[in-house]
């Protein structure tokens, strides 16, 4: 077992791309980077096209997710928070996601969008406004967006070129551990 033997691929270093320019973003906003770093990971993935189609079901079913956490709001806000609320209203949206996700025909994305729903329900905190609820929503978006935006501008030819001398350095290294390990061996 090699332990330090270790890739770093282009999609590895996208995506922590992607959450360090999010992070950045949202220092300077002065808001929790949490939701749209997370979103960012969620997105990318290997491509292109790949990214586009991940992103395209994201913000759909962000969008499920974020149009039931505003209908729990407003049901939790009619009530003065009552806590019977979320103990009965929380279980029947997701039902109802899960149906909307299905007539939509994108049942891949009843996990994303009832993920989306669940995290912004219930972390609402009980002074919040409905702009807490869409600026959560938000969120998601704009992790979405960098995920693309990386995936699409991120200098790949010269990535690539950081990836293969990375390459070169592992196989150099490990040839090094064999050594070190085949000559330990002999003794």
């Amino acid at each position: 077992m090699n332990f330090f033997h270790v890739h770093i691929g282009l999609r590895t270093f996208k995506t922590g791309l992607a959450v360090m320019l999010v992070m950045i973003a949202y220092h300077f906003v002065d808001r929790p980077a949490f939701v749209p770093a997370l979103a960012a990971v969620f997105a990318l993935r290997e491509n292109w096209d790949n990214t586009l189609s991940f992103a395209k079901l994201r913000l759909v079913s962000n969008a499920v997710g974020g149009g039931l956490a505003i209908v729990f709001y407003l049901f939790r806000e009619a009530t003065h928070n009552a806590d019977w609320i979320t103990i009965v209203l929380v279980p029947v949206l997701v039902m109802a996601g899960i149906i909307i996700h299905n007539k939509l025909d994108q049942s891949i994305g009843i996990v994303g969008g009832m993920a989306a729903f669940l995290m912004i329900a219930l972390t609402i905190p009980l002074d919040a406004t409905i702009d807490y609820v869409f600026l959560r929503v938000m969120d998601v978006f704009v992790g979405v967006l960098f995920a693309i935006a990386i995936n699409r501008f991120a200098m790949p030819d010269e990535i690539k070129k950081v990836e293969d001398k990375v390459i070169k350095v592992e196989k150099g290294a490990k040839r090094v551990i064999d050594k070190l390990e085949h000559k330990h061996h002999e003794e």
